[in-house]
């Protein structure tokens, strides 16, 4: 008759909490009761839910007991589950959109954290912000200087602002007073951070295929571009009609960018319109444009269009 298998309450890294596990096998030493009694036990686990495989250590110290409140006599007993987890956590998806090196140092911070170094992580959660200032190239003198100007140039919010200058005083206080944060407060300093990388990196690139608000000319002339491309008209056309329905992305700025545009066809920037005749269209001078040889234009797929 086949025994049972022993069952124990554990984390399981995939599951990212405490799962059923059985015990697939098992190696126990114990020390002689008359020096000093513990036991430590050797574990290889599988969560009964995903069938992930891990490794348990647990240690029973007899030496250290107490009464509870039920006047039960207990000892200490301490679990390590490896790989170490980070409970009810489950990391951000689309890393491999975050650039090399801020993912390498939130990766070791997440590592840090789960083996329970917080003063480690509270550094590592700062040096990812830092990171972060470093490849978007924001300038300043001090990390308090540099969170501004990410709010300035429009990468975080006001509010993500003031968030990350709270994780900016955590890192402080770790590496300068060697000072160990709360568990809780680190976990809430993680989520800030999370949030920018997700914020930063992993939207933006997942939001490409989403129209959004063309704010400067730059955008605007690859919008043009776009528009060009796809065009099937050999008349001229007024610049509305060649952004047809991507007019909504320019809002009020169409105006301000016609002028800009205009400019570059003078200056042969741009290589693929023309100025055409102006016509006079209920009461209102109209620039009209003619299209020129698109054959090289050609679209990467890396292009950063805002649209």
């Amino acid at each position: 008759m086949t025994a049972e298998p022993k069952v124990v309450r554990t984390d399981c890294r995939t599951c990212k909490r405490v799962t059923r596990n059985e015990i697939l096998c098992e190696h126990v030493a114990e020390t002689d009761p008359e020096t000093y009694h513990e036991k430590d036990s050797w574990q290889i686990v599988r969560c009964l839910g995903c069938h992930t495989t891990g490794f348990r250590h647990r240690n029973d110290d007899y030496e250290q007991v107490w009464e509870d409140s039920d006047g039960e006599v207990r000892h200490t007993v301490t679990t390590i589950v490896y790989p170490r987890v980070v409970r009810n956590h489950s990391g951000l998806k689309g890393t491999a959109w975050i650039p090399a090196l801020i993912r390498k140092v939130y990766r070791q911070t997440l590592s840090a954290y789960s083996d329970t170094a917080y003063v480690l992580a509270s550094i590592g959660l700062r040096a990812t912000i830092e990171a972060v200032c470093n490849h978007l190239e924001i300038s300043g003198s001090n990390l308090e200087k540099r969170i501004d100007q990410l709010y300035k140039t429009g990468n975080v919010s006001n509010s993500d602002k003031k968030r990350l200058h709270a994780i900016r005083f955590l890192g402080n206080d770790a590496a300068h007073e060697v000072k160990e944060p709360k568990e809780s407060d680190l976990r809430v300093a993680l989520e800030i951070v999370e949030h920018l990388l997700n914020s930063v990196f992993i939207l933006e690139k997942k939001s490409k295929s989403l129209e959004t608000v063309i704010e400067n000319y730059e955008e605007f002339s690859k919008l043009i571009e776009s528009c060009i491309k796809s065009s099937d008209t050999a008349q001229a056309a007024s610049l509305g009609a060649i952004l047809g329905t991507k007019r909504r992305l320019v809002g009020n700025n169409l105006d301000t960018f016609e002028t800009q545009l205009k400019s570059s066809i003078d200056a042969g920037t741009m290589k693929y319109l023309t100025l055409a005749q102006v016509e006079n269209i209920g009461g209102k001078d109209v620039q009209l444009y003619s299209i020129g040889d698109v054959s090289d234009l050609t679209k990467s797929e890396d292009d950063d269009f805002p649209f």
